[in-house]
């Protein structure tokens, strides 16, 4: 009897510290809370799993948790400034985020998101044909863009004249009704969002001879208090340039749309970029830009 209520102590203090040791692991799993959840966005969120996957054996387990409500780029940025809701975003580096949060400072777009096409209605193909030089685009035409947006502030450093708009959606609207001529879009995203927008936009094309250009690497930026994530995405994406997963990926996503782009058949006009912190290299574009 007395060597049966022995065993029955031991396995229960088994049963508890395991029942322990189960909490501890879930309580140290990293949960990354995310706002930027459309169509566009798919492979930042695909990139940020290989990066947290390349560090699973030595950092263990990991959840990806999008917020569901719909918020504008600022509604965001407030949201991952506080850290609850949210605590990791994906966005173009600027001073002010630079000092709001930790940046991972590994352009996980390649620079792709800098060069940009121009988004028209196709009954303004032959007026944009016209267009040889940038000081021909702002003297004739006015931009549309998100008012939100960090690179509102670039259009308007180069002069450029622009409407602005707090809804992504209603761009496409504005431009389709009018509102303004065109709208500059980053190579990875002009045809994707052609593509997604053509049951009610299917007057929309993208100019096909120019394209503008200014410095605008995207980085992973967390909230200040996980230094842990910060770190923890660093480390993997530092694995998946060297073992060559995080190019793959890249290409996957972005292959067909280079060739598409086709920039070296195109007048590229430069925009200065007075966003940017003082060093910020210039991001590495050899996987996909031909000189």
């Amino acid at each position: 009897m007395e060597t049966d209520r022995e065993m029955t102590k031991i396995t229960l203090s088994l049963f508890i510290m395991m029942t322990f040791f189960c909490t501890d692991v879930f309580s140290d799993s990293l949960t990354l809370k995310y706002f930027q959840t459309d169509l566009r966005y798919k492979y930042r969120i695909e990139l940020l799993k290989l990066a947290m996957d390349s560090t699973f054996e030595s950092d263990g387990a990991y959840s990806l948790e999008p917020v569901t409500a719909q918020a504008t780029q600022k509604r965001g940025l407030v949201l991952l400034e506080e850290g609850e809701k949210v605590n990791i975003g994906f966005f173009p580096l600027n001073k002010e985020r630079e000092l709001k949060f930790i940046p991972v400072r590994i352009p996980i777009l390649r620079g792709m998101l800098g060069y940009r096409v121009c988004l028209i209605r196709k009954d303004s193909l032959s007026a944009f044909s016209e267009i040889e030089s940038l000081v021909q685009l702002k003297k004739k035409f006015t931009a549309g863009f998100g008012s939100q947006w960090a690179d509102m502030e670039i259009l308007r450093a180069n002069n450029i004249p622009v409407v602005g708009t707090v809804k992504y959606d209603g761009l496409f609207k504005m431009l389709s009704g009018r509102r303004f001529d065109y709208f500059p879009r980053g190579i990875n995203e002009a045809w994707i969002e052609l593509s997604d927008k053509k049951t009610n936009y299917s007057d929309l094309t993208v100019v096909p001879h120019i394209a503008l250009y200014y410095p605008y690497p995207v980085y992973y930026f967390v909230n200040k208090k996980y230094p842990e994530i910060a770190d923890r995405i660093e480390r993997g994406l530092k694995i998946s340039l060297m073992n060559g997963t995080f190019k793959k990926l890249f290409l996957q996503y972005h292959g067909d749309i280079i060739r598409q782009a086709d920039l070296r058949n195109r007048k590229l006009f430069m925009l200065i970029n007075p966003t940017l912190p003082e060093g910020t290299p210039e991001p590495d574009t050899g996987w996909w830009l031909e000189r």
